[in-house]
């Protein structure tokens, strides 16, 4: 019921989106001594895409247990990271300082998404008199 409203969904997108990311960000870290590893980041969250969206994303339902399921297509594209800038001798390119300052970053996003979230609610609860 909630989803419908542009607010919510938007910061539903944005806290799925940052979630993703820190899993994403938390594999490099974790791979930092792997050798010729790449680190990953994930694309950029577009609230431009998310706001022009005027289809909602549709889902085949299963009725019976036999039925195939479709592949569902992950909106959050992992992106190998295509130069480099720093390697160790064995190929490694993870760089934990930069690592660490994505993941502030990917808190204090999700941070402010969850808050966004709360008043939203919070406004609907003061709308509606249950404040």
């Amino acid at each position: 019921m909630y989803d419908k409203l542009s607010v919510v969904a938007l910061a539903r997108g944005r806290m799925d989106w940052v979630a993703k990311r820190q899993e994403v960000l938390s594999e490099n870290v974790v791979n930092a001594n792997t050798p010729k590893y790449i680190p990953s980041d994930i694309k950029a969250f577009d609230f431009k895409a998310v706001l022009n969206q005027t289809q909602p994303a549709v889902t085949v339902a299963a009725t019976n247990a036999r039925h195939i399921q479709p592949a569902v297509t992950d909106p959050a594209q992992v992106l190998k990271q295509k130069k480099a800038f720093e390697s160790s001798p064995d190929g490694n390119a993870v760089v934990l300082d930069e690592q660490l300052a994505k993941l502030g970053e990917a808190k204090t996003a999700y941070d402010v998404a969850a808050s966004l979230f709360q008043k939203q609610f919070k406004m609907i609860r003061t709308a509606l008199g249950k404040a």
